[in-house]
């Protein structure tokens, strides 16, 4: 039979927690957002609130850590949807580039306002995800995880 030591159980725990905490917060945000935004359509327009910058599907892709085919079916939904513009690259025609539209950005903001009363409540809750320490830690916990390190 196969044995843990502690640190192992700790880091099965930790994960555990992780997925849980995941799962809960994409529950709740799931309820609060507009009906024609989900988590990962949201996230697509929250990303580019951060830089106007065209992207590729691959680009997008992997900053999301999700299959190419996966982030072109949320890209479809969002340019159904009007949020968002795709384009030819002109360099490379085998590319497209994805950029955000107003309506998209409007769609974002709006977003933000449906969900900050629930963010509002945790962050009143709990002072732990205001402590530089701990999004520290995690953010090296996640920045591990990415390099292949674990």
């Amino acid at each position: 039979m196969l044995e843990f030591n502690n640190k192992d159980m700790n880091l099965l725990i930790l994960l555990s927690e992780i997925a849980t905490i995941e799962q809960l917060a994409r529950n709740k945000l799931d309820k609060a957002l507009p009906k024609d935004l989900n988590i990962s359509s949201f996230s697509v327009l929250n990303h580019f609130s951060g830089s106007k910058a065209e992207k590729t599907p691959l680009q997008l892709a992997r900053s999301f850590h999700v299959t190419k085919g996966a982030m072109t079916n949320t890209l479809n939904k969002l340019e159904k949807l009007g949020y968002i513009h795709i384009r030819p690259d002109w360099n490379d025609a085998r590319k497209k580039l994805i950029s955000v539209s107003q309506s998209g950005v409007d769609a974002r903001n709006y977003a933000i306002k449906s969900i900050k009363p629930i963010l509002d409540e945790i962050i009143q809750k709990t002072e732990l995800v205001t402590k530089k320490s701990f999004l520290g830690d995690l953010r090296s916990f996640r920045e591990t995880i990415e390099k292949n390190k674990v």
